[in-house]
């Protein structure tokens, strides 16, 4: 009797199954599909992919005009698209599993179309998330940034079946193209240096400028005749060789940078987005006239100790009596640096193996070249020391085909001697973190954590693994003036508290090793890097006196690979020394819901 209960109970529930199943497809408000399997996975797999084929039937004509014309059926392209949507998707889909007599499992699948509607408006939401940071990049001047999330905003509304996407009260079908428009309708490039190396050589120098201000940064390419160069210009100056028959131009024919192809990787969703649907084009051609009879170089004006001629205009904010101290050890790296004299460096810093070392590596792998004889920076100090802010090189990056603006920091101690070198963060950003400490009072600390950051970039582009390494350890890290020592740190210390869609700690750790373990080997591999940073911020933790957090984006790229990634560093200053209690690496994430922020950490002191 026992038994022939539970196989009606089971028989009726079979049928309330079959009965589900046939009510969801003739009520006619739901995408299904079924799929058969012995493994259950599959099963859902074969079922998913015939659900999303019937979303693919229903929106297909709405995606007419924003699929790439291939040799794909339009469903095929739209299918592509949908499954970008996925993450999304798979959280809302319900399932129902039955038991064959065969030994496999029949699953189907099943959608609201309302919940796809749902599903839309995420994306939209992804784009409005995106938008904001483009405009913030803008309003920083940062209109490399800017440009490339506007752009990429663009591929996203071509994700969605809508002609027309509106959303918190923004346009964005007319307004993100009209913002990248008027950004490059806006950018003056001026010829402000125009100098003659050799035969076969020539420097250029442009001032950028938006309505009129300096840019903080802004990437743009041309074509020298037989390859296309990418330029990076930084706080409204860019430098540039012309090699070759190019160095005999009247006119250079520019185009600022908006699409971003090396890019498309740092999110998932462009890169499967970028050969599926349209991508728009702009007019971001500039024709810039060239002198004819480009100078053969730069008036003499003082001469260093090496030979070259600098006109050392130091400005020191108190009186110091090793003023002529640390211009002296300024000119002296100017030289070994200009002339590329590794005998040199061997020889003048033979007592301080770190920077030796430092300057040989920063020599191979960049090609710096100063930019002027002229150098005028203020000189600061520093809880170690002074530091020389700040001096214009050109680097050079071959195989990526990539010349940059970059600028330098130098380093010295209480009695005027170099220790170290380090690439600077971009005019914009420095001052707004001057002003920033201007309310909080706190230059002391955000001065520390702007040379941490500098530091930081400068190890990839010196390809320091050591430094790297220990910017990403476990235990905690001290930094003392221009190194780093571990820390072990109290158990329950720092305590991560998991937000949203935030990962586990534990997953941050694996992260981490992966990422190190893989450096390890680029470094050793790749003929040019360089790393850069898309955003900085520096977050003072409220409830923890002396911590802060600080949040950045970071685009990376080398010879054969580019990536993106997203660092977070949590610092402690109220010891002796800044103490670096959390280093956390999540490669190509973009929602903030998903980011590990400072609010994350509690700290037990």
């Amino acid at each position: 009797m026992k038994k022939k209960t539970i196989l009606s109970i089971l028989l009726g529930f079979t049928i309330m199954l079959a009965q589900n199943q046939q009510d969801i497809i003739q009520f006619g408000d739901y995408f299904y599909g079924s799929g058969l399997s012995f493994d259950v996975r599959e099963a859902r797999d074969q079922a998913l992919e015939e659900l999303t084929e019937q979303i693919a039937v229903c929106v297909a004509k709405s995606y007419e005009q924003k699929i790439q014309e291939s040799k794909k059926q339009l469903n095929e392209d739209v299918k592509s698209i949908l499954k970008t949507h996925s993450s999304a998707t798979l959280k809302n889909v319900k399932t129902i599993k039955e038991p064959q007599d065969d030994g496999r499992i029949n699953v189907f699948c099943y959608l609201s179309k309302q919940e796809v509607v749902k599903i839309f408006n995420e994306r939209k939401q992804l784009i409005y998330d995106i938008y904001q940071k483009a405009k913030q990049n803008e309003s920083a001047g940062n209109y490399a940034a800017a440009l490339k999330l506007y752009y990429f905003s663009i591929l996203l509304m071509n994700s969605l079946p809508e002609q027309n996407v509106v959303f918190q009260g923004i346009n964005f079908t007319t307004d993100i193209p009209e913002k990248i428009n008027q950004i490059i309708a806006n950018v003056r490039f001026t010829p402000v240096n125009d100098k003659k190396i050799s035969g076969s050589e020539r420097e250029i120098t442009l001032q950028i400028t938006h309505n009129g201000a300096p840019v903080s940064m802004l990437d743009f390419t041309f074509w020298d005749g037989s390859n296309q160069v990418f330029v990076q210009g930084r706080d409204g100056l860019a430098t540039f060789q012309l090699f070759g028959a190019s160095a005999g131009f009247d006119n250079l024919k520019l185009n600022i940078k908006y699409a971003y192809y090396d890019a498309r990787d740092e999110y998932n969703i462009i890169a499967d987005l970028w050969d599926v649907v349209n991508k728009p084009t702009f007019n971001a051609a500039k024709s810039i006239r060239l002198k004819s009879k480009p100078a053969s170089s730069e008036p003499v004006i003082s001469q260093g100790t090496g030979g070259s001629n600098w006109n050392m205009k130091l400005e020191f904010k108190d009186e110091i009596p090793i003023a002529e101290k640390i211009t002296q050890s300024a000119v002296q790296f100017l030289d070994v640096i200009s002339f590329g004299n590794k005998s040199q460096i061997l020889q003048k810093y033979s007592g301080d193996p770190f920077l030796r070392d430092k300057l040989l590596d920063y020599l191979a792998f960049n090609h710096p070249k100063p930019l002027s004889e002229t150098i005028e920076a203020k000189v600061n100090k520093t809880k170690s020391g002074y530091e020389l802010r700040k001096i214009r090189f050109l680097h050079n990056y071959p195989s990526i085909n990539k010349q940059s603006t970059e600028y330098l920091v130098l380093d010295f101690n209480d009695k005027g001697e170099l220790t170290d070198i380090n690439v600077s963060i971009t005019e914009n950003l420095y001052q707004t973190f001057v002003k920033q400490s201007e309310f909080g009072k706190d230059w002391d600390k955000r001065q520390q954590i702007i040379k941490f950051v500098e530091k930081y970039r400068t190890a990839y582009l010196t390809r320091d693994i050591e430094t790297v390494d220990l910017m990403f350890a476990e235990d905690a890290l001290i930094l003392i003036g221009r190194k780093f020592e571990r820390k072990p740190l109290p158990d329950n210390m720092v305590n991560y508290q998991k937000f949203s869609k935030e990962p586990d700690y534990e997953y941050l750790k694996l992260t981490k090793q992966k990422y190190i373990d893989r450096q390890r080997k680029v470094f050793s591999a790749q003929k040019d890097i360089f790393l850069d940073f898309s955003s900085f911020d520096i977050i003072k933790k409220n409830n923890a006196e002396g911590v802060y957090g600080v949040e950045m984006r970071q685009s990376y790229a080398s010879t054969t690979y580019a990536d993106e990634g997203y660092l977070f560093l949590l610092i402690d200053f109220t010891e002796r020394d800044p103490l670096i209690y959390v280093r956390a690496w999540q490669p190509n994430e973009w929602s903030d819901s998903a980011l590990v922020r400072t609010a994350n950490f509690r700290i037990y002191k």
